[in-house]
């Protein structure tokens, strides 16, 4: 495990996720002070808790910029074992919240096994599409291969039930390979699919109700409650906001608003300004995560920092798609911003892989098989 010191990385990436960090504290505070006085706590508390497991995620970070990236390419099959492992162990083991199956505990700490199967399945993916090398455009090689993976978490995510991450971890691979120069009437294929992905949406009861709140929500009232009322927290706001403490949607009308629906708490007391500035934010992330992709001296390198950054922004844009009602209501935090968890740490992590792709002389370990020019076509050079 090399580690490598220089500190030429991509600053910009880097300041953009600590702007958003900054103003992620600042929404758990607001957001959950009134709880924490409600049950007789500092108004601090759960904001406290939160830099927690911030300074972790950063110190995480770091740790993991200091690391040659070849280190996650020798490691992606093992991580990926393992991570398949404890998403398997959570029916047998796991802790059931609102009844999904999806943590490990372990005393006073709760993981969440598909969080890390990010780091699992994106750095496989890679691996296996470097790989393929001349063949990446044989339907077998380049596309049923990595598919299959994806199946398999996509399976054990349908059965936690956790429909939102299989949603992002297949947009996130689609995008992977596509970039990685699979040929387009390959990918079209999955779409042939898509009816399945609805008549699964409607197996679950929960889902139905959701979909048809969604739909019609004067009619599901109930059901609709956490849409209607992230809209009406987001109507409050106006174009600046009613100023940070003085959202009213957080008081027990949008339920646990520093998580699901942070974007709605933020919309509501900074107002288009603040959400336009955090959105900004974001697309500087998705520009200098992708810079740092065509930028990597590596195939792997150039796979893993675009199958990286998709999946945040991807993840990013469920969570405020949700909070407008562009989509159904389904539990997917704001990276860097919502409170703080596994999915944070994850994050800060997958920020600290990118950084260290970012750094000139890194990769150097791997040894890729030479490619043909005329047979291999990568979109993204």
């Amino acid at each position: 495990m090399e580690k490598t010191l220089n500190m030429k990385f991509d600053k910009g990436l880097l300041l953009a996720v600590i702007l958003l960090l900054v103003v992620g504290i600042v929404i758990v505070y607001t957001g959950t002070s009134p709880i924490a006085m409600q049950k007789g706590l500092p108004a601090e508390y759960f904001a406290i808790s939160h830099i927690k497991k911030v300074l972790i995620g950063l110190f995480a970070m770091v740790v993991v910029m200091m690391i040659d990236y070849s280190f996650w390419y020798k490691l992606a099959r093992p991580l990926f074992f393992f991570c398949m492992l404890a998403m398997l162990a959570v029916f047998f083991q796991g802790e059931a919240v609102k009844g999904a199956a999806r943590w490990l505990s372990f005393g006073p700490i709760k993981l969440q096994p598909s969080e890390f199967m990010k780091l699992g399945i994106f750095s496989l993916l890679s691996v296996k599409l470097v790989e393929a090398g001349n063949d990446i455009k044989n339907f077998k090689v380049g596309f049923m291969r990595p598919m299959v993976l994806v199946g398999m978490v996509s399976i054990a995510l349908f059965f936690q039930p956790n429909y939102s991450m299989m949603i992002m971890i297949l947009a996130t691979s689609i995008v992977l390979i596509y970039v990685s120069g699979v040929p387009l009437k390959h990918i079209m294929k999955v779409f042939v699919f898509s009816p399945v992905l609805v008549i699964v949406a409607y197996t679950q009861a929960y889902r139905t109700m959701r979909i048809k709140a969604w739909l019609d929500p004067e009619k599901y009232p109930d059901v609709a409650h956490q849409l209607r009322h992230s809209l009406i927290a987001l109507g409050n706001g106006g174009f600046s906001g009613t100023g940070i403490g003085q959202g009213t949607q957080k008081l027990g009308y949008v339920p646990e608003s520093y998580k699901d629906a942070a974007f709605s708490i933020l919309g509501e007391e900074l107002g288009f300004i603040g959400a336009f500035i955090v959105l900004f934010l974001f697309a500087i992330f998705a520009y200098r995560g992708f810079l740092i992709a065509r930028s990597s001296t590596t195939r792997f390198g150039k796979y893993f920092a675009v199958a990286l950054t998709s999946s945040i922004c991807i993840n990013m844009m469920i969570h405020v798609c949700v909070c407008t009602g562009l989509i159904p209501t389904t539990g997917q935090p704001l990276p860097f911003i919502s409170f703080g968890g596994t999915s944070l740490i994850i994050a800060l992590v997958s920020v600290g892989i990118l950084l260290n792709i970012s750094k000139p002389n890194t990769g150097k370990q791997i040894h890729e098989v030479q490619i043909n020019s005329t047979s291999y076509s990568m979109r993204y050079t």
